[in-house]
């Protein structure tokens, strides 16, 4: 038995610094992608990488026995409860970056560097194709990824007490931050804060995806809208 959970516990692990491992080059060809003059052919590729390292990483940790009950999507208490942490999830995300914005000018010279959506103001076909990848890609998508395998992943790997759980926290929220390298430091610290917030807010809901996705896509959405009536 000792050597079978040592077994699985080592199969956990490297399957989490695996997805780590691609999470981070997804981020790197992405980064590439928009900084580059000329850029490789594969950095095209990043949104594919990284859908299919989530997938793989959840199929492996799911038939390890690490415990991610429906990979999140279960209902673990009354719809209603999920609305009123999203909502409060987007209250203190917004609340941050009123506060966060003069600190990042004052620190980086500069707030998020936004130029990917660049296309957004005034183009309704750009801010309809947003809003989809908004929904899937970015709300559902990078909260499965983030706060249903990693997150639960790296606390399972750690013994699934209180402090691993902490410590997963921290760990999925400083990957999702540099991730999103292409939107300058200030991007990387006020998207990982958002981590940190999603993440506490899955915690509360007990391994439940709704609430951060909820929160995730709205509070996108309304900086999506923004730009787009910024034309």
């Amino acid at each position: 038995m000792e050597k079978t959970s040592a077994w699985r516990n080592w199969r956990v692990v490297g399957t989490v610094v695996f997805f780590v491992a691609g999470l981070l080059l997804s981020g790197a060809l992405r980064f590439y992608n928009l900084r580059a003059e000329q850029p490789h052919a594969l950095t095209s590729y990043a949104a594919v990488i990284y859908i299919s390292l989530t997938v793989f990483a959840a199929v492996v940790l799911t038939r390890v026995g690490v415990p991610m009950q429906r990979l999140g999507f279960g209902l673990t208490f009354k719809p209603a409860r999920y609305l009123v942490l999203a909502a409060l999830g987007v209250g203190l995300i917004q609340l941050v970056g009123l506060l966060l914005d003069p600190l990042s000018e004052r620190v980086f010279g500069d707030t998020r560097d936004l130029a990917r959506f660049s296309n957004v103001p005034g183009s309704p076909t750009a801010l309809i194709k947003l809003m989809a990848l908004n929904w899937t890609v970015a709300a559902f998508g990078e909260e499965l990824a983030f706060r249903i395998v990693l997150m639960r992943g790296v606390a399972f790997a750690l013994g699934d007490s209180r402090t691993a759980f902490g410590v997963a926290l921290i760990f999925q929220a400083v990957v999702f931050g540099l991730i999103h390298a292409y939107q300058g430091p200030a991007g990387v610290v006020g998207t990982g804060i958002n981590g940190l917030i999603f993440g506490g807010l899955t915690l509360a809901a007990r391994g439940s995806i709704w609430p951060a996705a909820i929160a995730h896509g709205s509070n996108n959405t309304i900086g999506i809208l923004s730009l787009y009536l910024a034309s």
